[in-house]
Protein backbone atom coordinates (compact mmCIF):
# COMPACT_ATOMS: atom_id res chain seq x y z
CA UNK A 1 0.00 0.00 0.00
CA UNK A 2 1.28 3.49 -0.91
CA UNK A 3 1.89 6.41 1.36
CA UNK A 4 -0.74 8.97 2.24
CA UNK A 5 -0.64 12.66 1.47
CA UNK A 6 -2.13 14.86 4.18
CA UNK A 7 -3.22 18.50 4.01
CA UNK A 8 -4.39 19.65 7.44
CA UNK A 9 -5.46 23.10 8.55
CA UNK A 10 -2.87 24.31 11.05
CA UNK A 11 -3.53 26.51 14.05
CA UNK A 12 -0.91 29.04 12.95
CA UNK A 13 1.44 29.05 15.93
CA UNK A 14 4.35 30.96 14.42
CA UNK A 15 6.37 30.81 17.65
CA UNK A 16 6.12 27.01 17.66
CA UNK A 17 6.83 26.69 13.94
CA UNK A 18 10.00 28.78 14.31
CA UNK A 19 10.91 26.98 17.55
CA UNK A 20 10.73 30.12 19.66
CA UNK A 21 8.75 27.80 21.89
CA UNK A 22 9.71 24.13 22.26
CA UNK A 23 6.84 21.72 22.96
CA UNK A 24 7.24 18.30 24.58
CA UNK A 25 6.72 16.46 21.28
CA UNK A 26 9.85 18.08 19.83
CA UNK A 27 13.27 16.40 19.89
CA UNK A 28 15.68 19.27 20.58
CA UNK A 29 18.59 17.16 19.30
CA UNK A 30 17.04 17.17 15.81
CA UNK A 31 15.88 20.79 15.66
CA UNK A 32 19.02 21.62 13.66
CA UNK A 33 17.64 19.32 10.91
CA UNK A 34 14.71 21.68 10.34
CA UNK A 35 14.66 23.90 7.26
CA UNK A 36 13.46 27.50 7.47
CA UNK A 37 12.46 28.90 4.08
CA UNK A 38 11.10 32.28 5.08
CA UNK A 39 10.52 34.13 8.38
CA UNK A 40 8.96 37.52 7.75
CA UNK A 41 7.09 39.40 10.50
CA UNK A 42 3.41 39.47 9.59
CA UNK A 43 3.08 43.24 10.04
CA UNK A 44 5.98 43.78 7.67
CA UNK A 45 4.30 41.46 5.16
CA UNK A 46 1.03 43.40 5.44
CA UNK A 47 2.82 46.69 4.81
CA UNK A 48 4.46 45.16 1.74
CA UNK A 49 1.23 43.68 0.38
CA UNK A 50 -1.35 46.33 1.23
CA UNK A 51 0.63 49.48 2.04
CA UNK A 52 0.19 51.10 -1.37
CA UNK A 53 -3.54 50.32 -1.52
CA UNK A 54 -4.02 51.74 1.99
CA UNK A 55 -2.14 54.93 1.13
CA UNK A 56 -4.21 55.48 -2.03
CA UNK A 57 -7.46 54.84 -0.19
CA UNK A 58 -6.59 57.14 2.73
CA UNK A 59 -5.56 59.94 0.36
CA UNK A 60 -9.14 60.04 -0.96
CA UNK A 61 -10.74 60.26 2.48
CA UNK A 62 -11.68 63.70 3.74
CA UNK A 63 -12.56 62.37 7.18
CA UNK A 64 -9.78 60.83 9.27
CA UNK A 65 -12.17 58.43 11.02
CA UNK A 66 -12.71 56.69 7.66
CA UNK A 67 -9.01 56.10 7.04
CA UNK A 68 -7.38 52.71 7.47
CA UNK A 69 -4.78 52.96 10.22
CA UNK A 70 -4.21 49.30 11.12
CA UNK A 71 -5.36 46.90 8.42
CA UNK A 72 -3.95 43.88 10.25
CA UNK A 73 -6.12 44.69 13.26
CA UNK A 74 -9.10 45.47 11.05
CA UNK A 75 -8.98 41.98 9.54
CA UNK A 76 -8.83 40.44 13.02
CA UNK A 77 -11.93 42.37 14.12
CA UNK A 78 -13.82 42.25 10.81
CA UNK A 79 -16.23 39.46 11.76
CA UNK A 80 -16.68 38.46 8.09
CA UNK A 81 -14.78 35.18 8.37
CA UNK A 82 -11.49 36.45 6.96
CA UNK A 83 -8.34 35.64 8.90
CA UNK A 84 -5.10 37.55 9.20
CA UNK A 85 -3.33 34.53 7.72
CA UNK A 86 -3.87 30.83 7.05
CA UNK A 87 -1.74 27.76 7.71
CA UNK A 88 -1.61 24.42 6.00
CA UNK A 89 0.34 21.43 7.36
CA UNK A 90 1.58 19.12 4.60
CA UNK A 91 2.82 15.60 5.36
CA UNK A 92 3.79 12.53 3.35
CA UNK A 93 3.12 9.22 5.10
CA UNK A 94 2.77 8.76 8.83
CA UNK A 95 5.06 7.81 11.71
CA UNK A 96 4.53 4.07 11.17
CA UNK A 97 5.88 4.12 7.60
CA UNK A 98 7.75 7.45 7.36
CA UNK A 99 9.12 8.02 10.83
CA UNK A 100 12.09 10.40 10.97
CA UNK A 101 14.36 7.91 12.76
CA UNK A 102 15.16 4.32 11.94
CA UNK A 103 15.72 1.58 14.52
CA UNK A 104 19.35 2.71 14.94
CA UNK A 105 18.37 6.31 15.65
CA UNK A 106 19.53 7.67 12.29
CA UNK A 107 17.54 9.50 9.60
CA UNK A 108 15.38 6.86 7.94
CA UNK A 109 15.40 6.31 4.18
CA UNK A 110 11.66 7.00 3.89
CA UNK A 111 11.90 10.22 5.93
CA UNK A 112 14.83 11.43 3.81
CA UNK A 113 12.88 10.84 0.60
CA UNK A 114 9.76 12.53 2.04
CA UNK A 115 11.75 15.54 3.24
CA UNK A 116 13.31 16.03 -0.20
CA UNK A 117 9.88 15.99 -1.84
CA UNK A 118 8.44 18.37 0.74
CA UNK A 119 11.44 20.64 0.24
CA UNK A 120 10.74 20.90 -3.48
CA UNK A 121 7.06 21.43 -2.81
CA UNK A 122 7.78 24.30 -0.39
CA UNK A 123 10.27 26.01 -2.71
CA UNK A 124 7.79 25.98 -5.61
CA UNK A 125 4.74 26.97 -3.55
CA UNK A 126 4.90 30.74 -4.14
CA UNK A 127 5.37 30.45 -7.90
CA UNK A 128 2.47 28.02 -8.09
CA UNK A 129 0.25 30.14 -5.80
CA UNK A 130 0.96 33.81 -6.59
CA UNK A 131 -2.10 35.05 -4.65
CA UNK A 132 -1.16 33.19 -1.46
CA UNK A 133 1.76 35.19 -0.08
CA UNK A 134 4.05 32.90 1.91
CA UNK A 135 5.50 34.84 4.85
CA UNK A 136 6.53 31.93 7.09
CA UNK A 137 7.50 28.42 6.00
CA UNK A 138 9.43 25.66 7.77
CA UNK A 139 10.10 21.95 7.35
CA UNK A 140 10.04 20.12 10.67
CA UNK A 141 12.33 17.13 11.10
CA UNK A 142 12.38 17.14 14.90
CA UNK A 143 8.98 15.52 15.42
CA UNK A 144 7.65 12.05 14.58
CA UNK A 145 7.18 12.52 10.82
CA UNK A 146 8.59 15.09 8.33
CA UNK A 147 6.01 17.80 7.61
CA UNK A 148 5.70 21.38 6.40
CA UNK A 149 4.10 24.37 8.11
CA UNK A 150 3.15 26.90 5.42
CA UNK A 151 1.69 30.22 6.59
CA UNK A 152 0.28 32.49 3.90
CA UNK A 153 -1.76 35.67 3.42
CA UNK A 154 -4.38 35.67 0.64
CA UNK A 155 -4.11 38.69 -1.65
CA UNK A 156 -7.00 39.68 -3.90
CA UNK A 157 -7.00 42.50 -6.47
CA UNK A 158 -9.40 44.48 -8.59
CA UNK A 159 -11.87 45.87 -6.05
CA UNK A 160 -13.77 48.88 -7.32
CA UNK A 161 -14.59 50.40 -3.94
CA UNK A 162 -12.44 51.10 -0.88
CA UNK A 163 -9.02 49.40 -1.09
CA UNK A 164 -8.27 47.93 -4.51
CA UNK A 165 -6.10 45.20 -2.94
CA UNK A 166 -7.37 43.27 0.07
CA UNK A 167 -7.14 40.13 2.17
CA UNK A 168 -9.72 37.68 0.78
CA UNK A 169 -9.13 33.95 0.51
CA UNK A 170 -12.11 33.22 -1.76
CA UNK A 171 -11.27 35.93 -4.28
CA UNK A 172 -7.53 35.14 -4.12
CA UNK A 173 -8.22 31.49 -5.04
CA UNK A 174 -10.60 32.56 -7.80
CA UNK A 175 -7.87 34.80 -9.25
CA UNK A 176 -5.73 31.66 -9.41
CA UNK A 177 -8.51 30.04 -11.51
CA UNK A 178 -9.58 27.66 -8.75
CA UNK A 179 -13.09 26.33 -9.42
CA UNK A 180 -15.81 28.21 -7.52
CA UNK A 181 -17.64 26.70 -4.56
CA UNK A 182 -20.48 24.25 -5.09
CA UNK A 183 -21.41 23.93 -1.41
CA UNK A 184 -19.99 24.74 2.01
CA UNK A 185 -17.96 21.52 2.05
CA UNK A 186 -17.13 21.60 -1.66
CA UNK A 187 -15.62 25.06 -1.94
CA UNK A 188 -12.63 26.93 -3.34
CA UNK A 189 -10.35 25.77 -0.50
CA UNK A 190 -11.11 22.07 -1.01
CA UNK A 191 -10.67 22.50 -4.78
CA UNK A 192 -7.30 24.17 -4.20
CA UNK A 193 -6.17 21.45 -1.81
CA UNK A 194 -7.12 18.80 -4.36
CA UNK A 195 -5.00 20.57 -6.98
CA UNK A 196 -2.08 20.71 -4.55
CA UNK A 197 -2.50 17.01 -3.70
CA UNK A 198 -2.25 16.12 -7.37
CA UNK A 199 0.91 18.21 -7.74
CA UNK A 200 2.50 16.64 -4.64
CA UNK A 201 1.51 13.18 -5.84
CA UNK A 202 3.36 13.89 -9.09
CA UNK A 203 6.53 14.75 -7.15
CA UNK A 204 6.21 11.47 -5.25
CA UNK A 205 5.70 9.41 -8.40
CA UNK A 206 8.78 11.01 -9.99
CA UNK A 207 10.80 9.46 -7.12
CA UNK A 208 9.07 6.09 -7.32
CA UNK A 209 6.90 6.59 -4.23
CA UNK A 210 3.37 5.22 -4.58
CA UNK A 211 0.68 7.44 -3.11
CA UNK A 212 -2.84 6.64 -1.99
CA UNK A 213 -5.30 9.54 -2.43
CA UNK A 214 -8.89 8.97 -1.40
CA UNK A 215 -11.38 9.34 -4.24
CA UNK A 216 -8.78 9.45 -7.00
CA UNK A 217 -7.69 5.86 -7.51
CA UNK A 218 -10.35 3.19 -8.13
CA UNK A 219 -9.28 -0.43 -8.40
CA UNK A 220 -11.32 -3.39 -9.58
CA UNK A 221 -11.20 -5.29 -6.33
CA UNK A 222 -13.81 -7.81 -5.32
CA UNK A 223 -14.91 -5.50 -2.51
CA UNK A 224 -14.05 -1.96 -3.70
CA UNK A 225 -15.95 -0.36 -0.86
CA UNK A 226 -13.65 -2.12 1.61
CA UNK A 227 -10.54 -0.90 -0.23
CA UNK A 228 -11.88 2.65 -0.31
CA UNK A 229 -12.57 2.47 3.39
CA UNK A 230 -9.02 1.24 4.02
CA UNK A 231 -7.58 4.14 2.03
CA UNK A 232 -9.77 6.55 3.94
CA UNK A 233 -8.62 5.03 7.23
CA UNK A 234 -4.95 5.38 6.23
CA UNK A 235 -5.40 9.03 5.28
CA UNK A 236 -7.39 9.87 8.37
CA UNK A 237 -4.76 8.14 10.52
CA UNK A 238 -2.10 10.43 9.09
CA UNK A 239 -4.25 13.52 9.60
CA UNK A 240 -5.05 12.46 13.16
CA UNK A 241 -1.32 12.09 13.75
CA UNK A 242 -0.82 15.72 12.74
CA UNK A 243 -3.79 16.91 14.78
CA UNK A 244 -2.65 15.00 17.86
CA UNK A 245 0.78 16.61 17.53
CA UNK A 246 -0.90 20.01 17.33
CA UNK A 247 -3.00 19.13 20.39
CA UNK A 248 0.06 18.03 22.35
CA UNK A 249 1.80 21.28 21.44
CA UNK A 250 -1.20 23.34 22.57
CA UNK A 251 -1.30 21.46 25.87
CA UNK A 252 2.43 22.08 26.31
CA UNK A 253 1.95 25.79 25.71
CA UNK A 254 -0.85 25.95 28.26
CA UNK A 255 1.17 23.97 30.81
CA UNK A 256 4.27 26.08 30.22
CA UNK A 257 2.43 29.39 30.50
CA UNK A 258 0.68 28.11 33.62
CA UNK A 259 4.03 27.20 35.15
CA UNK A 260 5.51 30.57 34.19
CA UNK A 261 2.53 32.36 35.72
CA UNK A 262 2.99 30.35 38.91
CA UNK A 263 6.69 31.20 38.90
CA UNK A 264 5.82 34.82 38.23
CA UNK A 265 3.42 34.90 41.17
CA UNK A 266 6.14 33.47 43.41
CA UNK A 267 8.64 36.02 42.13
CA UNK A 268 6.09 38.78 42.62
CA UNK A 269 5.65 37.72 46.24
CA UNK A 270 9.41 37.76 46.71
CA UNK A 271 9.52 41.15 45.03
CA UNK A 272 6.87 42.45 47.41
CA UNK A 273 8.96 41.33 50.37
CA UNK A 274 12.06 42.92 48.91
CA UNK A 275 10.25 46.18 48.24
CA UNK A 276 8.92 46.13 51.79
CA UNK A 277 12.51 45.83 53.00
CA UNK A 278 13.53 48.73 50.80
CA UNK A 279 10.69 50.86 52.11
CA UNK A 280 11.68 49.96 55.68
CA UNK A 281 15.23 51.07 54.97
CA UNK A 282 13.98 54.35 53.52
CA UNK A 283 11.70 54.84 56.53
CA UNK A 284 14.67 54.21 58.84
CA UNK A 285 16.68 56.86 57.00
CA UNK A 286 13.80 59.27 57.30
CA UNK A 287 13.69 58.73 61.05
CA UNK A 288 17.43 59.31 61.37
CA UNK A 289 17.09 62.39 59.23
CA UNK A 290 14.25 63.64 61.44
CA UNK A 291 16.50 63.33 64.51
CA UNK A 292 19.14 65.55 62.96
CA UNK A 293 16.45 67.87 61.69
CA UNK A 294 15.14 68.40 65.22
CA UNK A 295 18.64 69.03 66.55
CA UNK A 296 19.32 71.58 63.86
CA UNK A 297 15.96 73.26 64.36
CA UNK A 298 16.65 73.44 68.14
CA UNK A 299 20.04 75.05 67.63
CA UNK A 300 18.66 77.42 64.99
CA UNK A 301 15.85 78.38 67.33
CA UNK A 302 18.38 79.10 70.07
CA UNK A 303 20.39 81.27 67.69
CA UNK A 304 17.55 83.50 66.50
CA UNK A 305 17.76 86.06 69.37
CA UNK A 306 21.58 86.24 69.15
CA UNK A 307 21.65 89.49 67.19
CA UNK A 308 19.23 91.18 69.57
CA UNK A 309 21.07 89.99 72.69
CA UNK A 310 24.41 91.08 71.26
CA UNK A 311 23.00 94.56 70.73
CA UNK A 312 21.88 94.69 74.36
CA UNK A 313 25.25 93.46 75.63
CA UNK A 314 27.04 96.00 73.44
CA UNK A 315 24.83 98.75 74.81
CA UNK A 316 25.46 97.70 78.43
CA UNK A 317 29.22 97.41 77.96
CA UNK A 318 31.24 100.24 79.52
CA UNK A 319 34.38 101.59 77.92
CA UNK A 320 37.44 101.44 80.20
CA UNK A 321 40.33 103.90 79.95
CA UNK A 322 43.51 102.72 78.24
CA UNK A 323 46.44 102.34 80.59
CA UNK A 324 49.98 102.97 79.32
CA UNK A 325 48.95 102.47 75.68
CA UNK A 326 47.27 99.12 76.23
CA UNK A 327 44.43 97.91 74.00
CA UNK A 328 41.01 99.45 74.65
CA UNK A 329 38.85 97.41 77.03
CA UNK A 330 35.22 97.21 77.99
CA UNK A 331 33.47 96.14 81.14
CA UNK A 332 30.42 93.84 81.03
CA UNK A 333 28.36 92.16 83.70
CA UNK A 334 28.93 88.55 84.69
CA UNK A 335 25.49 87.71 83.30
CA UNK A 336 26.35 89.13 79.88
CA UNK A 337 29.71 87.41 79.96
CA UNK A 338 28.09 84.02 80.64
CA UNK A 339 25.61 84.66 77.87
CA UNK A 340 28.45 85.34 75.41
CA UNK A 341 30.06 82.05 76.43
CA UNK A 342 26.76 80.21 75.83
CA UNK A 343 26.41 81.78 72.41
CA UNK A 344 29.98 80.87 71.49
CA UNK A 345 29.39 77.28 72.52
CA UNK A 346 26.10 77.21 70.60
CA UNK A 347 27.87 78.53 67.52
CA UNK A 348 30.49 75.81 67.74
CA UNK A 349 27.82 73.18 68.25
CA UNK A 350 25.92 74.39 65.18
CA UNK A 351 29.01 74.24 63.02
CA UNK A 352 29.76 70.73 64.19
CA UNK A 353 26.16 69.70 63.60
CA UNK A 354 26.32 71.18 60.12
CA UNK A 355 29.45 69.20 59.37
CA UNK A 356 27.89 66.00 60.71
CA UNK A 357 24.69 66.72 58.82
CA UNK A 358 26.59 67.30 55.56
CA UNK A 359 28.42 64.01 55.91
CA UNK A 360 25.25 62.15 56.89
CA UNK A 361 23.35 63.79 54.07
CA UNK A 362 25.94 62.65 51.54
CA UNK A 363 25.97 59.13 52.98
CA UNK A 364 22.19 58.88 53.11
CA UNK A 365 21.85 60.24 49.58
CA UNK A 366 24.14 57.48 48.28
CA UNK A 367 22.10 54.82 50.08
CA UNK A 368 18.81 56.23 48.83
CA UNK A 369 20.12 56.43 45.25
CA UNK A 370 21.05 52.75 45.45
CA UNK A 371 17.63 51.91 46.84
CA UNK A 372 15.93 53.86 44.08
CA UNK A 373 17.92 51.90 41.49
CA UNK A 374 16.64 48.68 43.07
CA UNK A 375 13.09 50.01 42.99
CA UNK A 376 13.47 50.88 39.30
CA UNK A 377 14.73 47.37 38.58
CA UNK A 378 11.63 45.86 40.13
CA UNK A 379 9.42 48.33 38.29
CA UNK A 380 11.00 47.20 35.00
CA UNK A 381 10.29 43.58 35.94
CA UNK A 382 6.65 44.45 36.57
CA UNK A 383 6.43 46.00 33.10
CA UNK A 384 7.85 42.79 31.61
CA UNK A 385 5.22 40.72 33.42
CA UNK A 386 2.53 43.11 32.21
CA UNK A 387 3.59 42.76 28.58
CA UNK A 388 4.24 39.03 28.57
CA UNK A 389 1.54 37.50 30.78
CA UNK A 390 -1.18 40.20 30.79
CA UNK A 391 -2.57 38.61 33.93
CA UNK A 392 -5.47 40.70 35.17
CA UNK A 393 -4.90 42.07 38.61
CA UNK A 394 -1.38 40.68 39.01
CA UNK A 395 0.46 43.65 37.61
CA UNK A 396 -1.81 46.17 39.30
CA UNK A 397 -1.31 44.45 42.65
CA UNK A 398 2.46 44.47 42.18
CA UNK A 399 2.57 48.10 41.13
CA UNK A 400 0.91 49.13 44.38
CA UNK A 401 4.10 48.11 46.13
CA UNK A 402 6.37 50.02 43.78
CA UNK A 403 5.75 53.42 45.35
CA UNK A 404 8.62 53.99 47.80
CA UNK A 405 8.63 57.37 49.45
CA UNK A 406 11.37 59.74 48.34
CA UNK A 407 12.90 62.34 50.67
CA UNK A 408 15.41 63.65 48.18
CA UNK A 409 13.60 66.93 47.52
CA UNK A 410 12.95 67.41 51.20
CA UNK A 411 16.60 66.87 52.08
CA UNK A 412 17.76 69.28 49.39
CA UNK A 413 15.40 71.94 50.73
CA UNK A 414 16.68 71.43 54.26
CA UNK A 415 20.26 71.64 53.04
CA UNK A 416 19.52 75.03 51.53
CA UNK A 417 18.13 76.22 54.88
CA UNK A 418 21.25 75.00 56.67
CA UNK A 419 23.52 76.74 54.16
CA UNK A 420 21.60 79.96 54.71
CA UNK A 421 21.96 79.65 58.48
CA UNK A 422 25.67 78.94 58.12
CA UNK A 423 26.05 82.20 56.21
CA UNK A 424 24.26 84.05 58.98
CA UNK A 425 26.56 82.44 61.56
CA UNK A 426 29.61 83.61 59.61
CA UNK A 427 28.33 87.15 59.82
CA UNK A 428 27.61 86.77 63.54
CA UNK A 429 31.03 85.19 64.16
CA UNK A 430 32.72 88.17 62.51
CA UNK A 431 30.83 90.53 64.77
CA UNK A 432 31.69 88.41 67.79
CA UNK A 433 35.41 88.43 66.99
CA UNK A 434 35.34 92.21 66.78
CA UNK A 435 33.66 92.33 70.20
CA UNK A 436 36.22 89.93 71.69
CA UNK A 437 38.96 92.19 70.45
CA UNK A 438 37.23 95.10 72.11
CA UNK A 439 37.01 93.15 75.37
Amino acid sequence: MGKTISFVKGKGSISHNNRDFIAENVDRNRTAWNVEYIKQPIREAYDQLFGEAIAEYNAKQKRKDRQVTDYLKDIKNSGNGEKQFYEIVVQIGKKDDTGVLDVEGNLSVDAKAASEILDEYARSFQERNPNLYLFNAVLHMDEATPHLHLDYIPVAHGYKTKMHTRNSLTKALQEMRIAPAVSKTDNETTHWQERERVYLKGLCLERGIEVEILGVKRDNYTIPEYKAAMRATEELTAELEILNAEKQEAESVIASVGAEIADAREEVEESKKHLDEINEQIADREKRYAVYEKKIDKVLAAGKPVAKELAVIRKNAKQLPSILGSEPSVKISEKDFNRLIDMAQASGTLEKLNEIYDRELEHMQGIIDDLMVQVKTWKDKVLQYDKFFNVKGLVEEFKEFVRPKSIKDRMEAKQKVVEKQKCEQVVNSTARREKDIAI
